[in-house]
């Protein structure tokens, strides 16, 4: 099993399964690569169904892959609110689904010139509006819990969130360890 196949399990199923808009992760500049290799062969065969794999930005010792689902990131960042908050930090909001490769850019930039993540990537990875802005005004604090996301509304729908994630991961897991490769269980070969 590659690399990436490994990161894709580990740290992208609910994405690949289809209930999550995004998935975030990262990878040593030794391993980058091969990964950014692997990574074009997955998206000519991975677009068709919707999921893109983009190299967002790289740091000094690593760099850092979104899995996501364009259409679900270009229905989210359309929200009213969310693009204006987006605006306001700078963003050209997209009008069509090809937009969305400048906003990621953009976020990718916003990433390298901050000294921690800018907390509207919470809008990126499709954490619930409620929970993205009340973490942007209370700067992280006054949580009511903790999972996938620091949670400041909905804890029940969140804990069915999380746990659906989990299911997905161990569902990915499950299939690799009879054989199956990522491709082969979304259905590619």
């Amino acid at each position: 099993m590659s690399s990436l196949e490994n990161m894709l399990i580990l740290h992208c199923a609910p994405t690949l399964f289809g209930i999550k808009q995004s998935n975030l992760f990262s990878c040593s500049m030794e391993d980058s690569e091969s990964i950014l290799k692997e990574m074009e062969i997955y998206n000519e065969l991975l677009n068709s169904k919707d999921i893109y794999f983009k190299a967002l930005y790289q740091c000094q010792n690593r760099i850092f892959i979104l899995v996501y689902r364009k259409t679900k990131m270009f229905s989210y960042l359309s929200d009213r609110k969310v693009s204006y908050l987006l605006k306001s930090e700078g963003y050209e909001i997209p009008k069509t689904l090809d937009d969305l490769e400048k906003t990621l850019d953009f976020l990718g930039k916003r990433i390298t010139g901050c000294e921690e993540f800018p907390h509207e990537i919470g809008f990126f990875l499709g954490y619930p509006k409620e929970d993205v802005f009340e973490y942007i005004k209370n700067s992280g604090k006054n949580y009511k819990f903790y999972g996938y996301w620091k949670v400041y509304g909905d804890e029940k729908n969140a804990e069915k969130t999380f746990w659906q994630y989990r299911k997905c991961k161990e569902v990915m897991e499950n299939r690799r360890k009879s054989g199956k490769s990522v491709l082969k269980v979304l259905g590619v070969f």
